[in-house]
């Protein structure tokens, strides 16, 4: 049962009355006009006679025909119960009595706080139907909550904040809706759950990622009567696979590691994080040529192992990248590139014969903010880096794994 009501008052007590009874708050907001302000003592006079005594506290409002004033009023009636720290769910807005300026105003000023609403009809009413309800044949309607049918507008920008790669704001609106919402609380919790698993995805943290996933319950999603989000769940239901198989290949370099970086690269691309792109893809091509040196040859770039060096480079890798901390040989980007060659490696030599137009890239990227210097980087920086690694041919688009965009209602 509800401890709080907020109530417009109009020129008959009796709906009131029977709103009361029925729902016994412990405290009643009520909105008046000038003309029926009177009616209030009345009305608790009544209440009181076959129920505890009900605090209550009126707002007045001046003008029932000006529809602003009424809505400055209404949140001031509303405002005597949020300050009292009621629960949402402790509060009944009964928009029966009053005008309708009344009416429409405390709906508006109210229903942004997820409060229930409820209104008093009957089965009879005066001048042949089109008058007020006889007295004692009143019927209450309770428990209505907007939010549970009018989050269409939320849900759309639930799938626009998505859709532009901004899963926490999404998240966040997901979340107020669970707190105002009443009857949808467990579908919203699993939608959560989905954006805040691409979320982690795109941290590249894909065991949270699959976690979050997981316990989005997909399967009971795809049984609901909601097609933008069944649609949703079904996309994403195939990603768990893709997300497994790459938590098993551990912190190593592997193809997979490969293309979720460069559908991340692109995802800050079409976001306008040039600078961030360019960090992804550059890390990529580093990626590309340790993982051909470990799964082709079993050189680790962290730790090469003597043997495994060609014999023109031993000398010079031994002097200028062995550390004098743990004697590993630890070799950058350009030097593991040159291995490859060395080994006449396919990869190596496509590497080799792009060289010059990679240390122009290369330049480029290491002036930006992100890198060693004080410039923003150019779209046009990336796009050449992108083809760059196509041209590399490790890289499928179809193979790409791709986050998917929410339907709009």
């Amino acid at each position: 049962m509800p401890k709080a009501m907020i109530v417009t008052v109009g020129g008959t007590p009796e709906p009131i009355i029977k709103s009361i009874f029925e729902y016994k708050p412990e405290f009643v907001s009520f909105l008046a006009s000038q003309d029926t302000c009177g009616l209030v003592a009345s009305i608790r006079a009544e209440v009181a006679k076959n129920m505890h005594n009900v605090n209550a506290e009126i707002t007045l409002a001046d003008n029932v025909n000006d529809l602003l004033h009424c809505h400055e009023k209404a949140e001031e009636a509303v405002e005597r119960v949020v300050i009292k720290g009621y629960r949402k769910e402790d509060v009944i807005v009964d928009y029966t009595g009053g005008t309708k300026n009344m009416s429409v105003a405390i709906a508006l000023a109210s229903i942004t706080h997820g409060f229930s609403f409820s209104y008093v009809g009957g089965k009879e009413r005066t001048k042949q139907g089109r008058g007020i309800v006889v007295n004692g044949e009143e019927i209450i309607y309770p428990s209505i909550n907007p939010w549970d049918f009018l989050a269409i507008e939320e849900k759309k920008k639930i799938a626009l904040l998505f859709n532009q790669y901004q899963f926490k704001a999404a998240k966040n609106l997901v979340d107020e809706l669970i707190e105002k919402g009443t009857k949808y609380k467990s579908l919203f919790k699993k939608i959560g759950f989905l954006i805040e698993g691409y979320q982690k995805w795109d941290l590249l943290r894909h065991r949270e990622a699959l976690d979050r996933f997981k316990r989005a319950k997909i399967e009971e999603i795809l049984e609901i009567d909601d097609k933008p989000v069944r649609t949703f769940a079904n996309t994403t239901k195939p990603k768990l696979d893709f997300l497994e198989k790459i938590i098993r290949t551990g912190k190593n370099p592997s193809i997979l590691f490969i293309r979720d970086l460069y559908a991340n690269a692109e995802r800050r691309f079409e976001e306008g994080k040039v600078d961030d792109a360019i960090l992804r893809i550059y890390r990529l091509c580093e990626m590309i040529v340790q993982e051909q040196l470990l799964s082709k040859y079993e050189v680790d770039t962290s730790d090469v192992k003597e043997d495994k060096i060609p014999e023109s480079l031993k000398e010079e890798f031994a002097k200028n990248y062995k550390s004098p901390h743990d004697n590993k040989i630890k070799i950058p980007l350009n030097a593991a590139c040159t291995v490859l060659y060395k080994l006449r490696d396919e990869l190596g030599e496509r590497l080799k014969s792009k060289e010059t137009e990679f240390r122009a890239i290369q330049s480029a990227r290491n002036y930006s903010y992100l890198a060693h210097g004080f410039e923003c980087s150019k779209e046009e920086t990336y796009l050449k880096l992108r083809d760059f690694v196509l041209d590399l041919q490790v890289i499928r688009i179809d193979d790409l794994p791709s986050f998917p965009k929410m339907e709009t209602y």
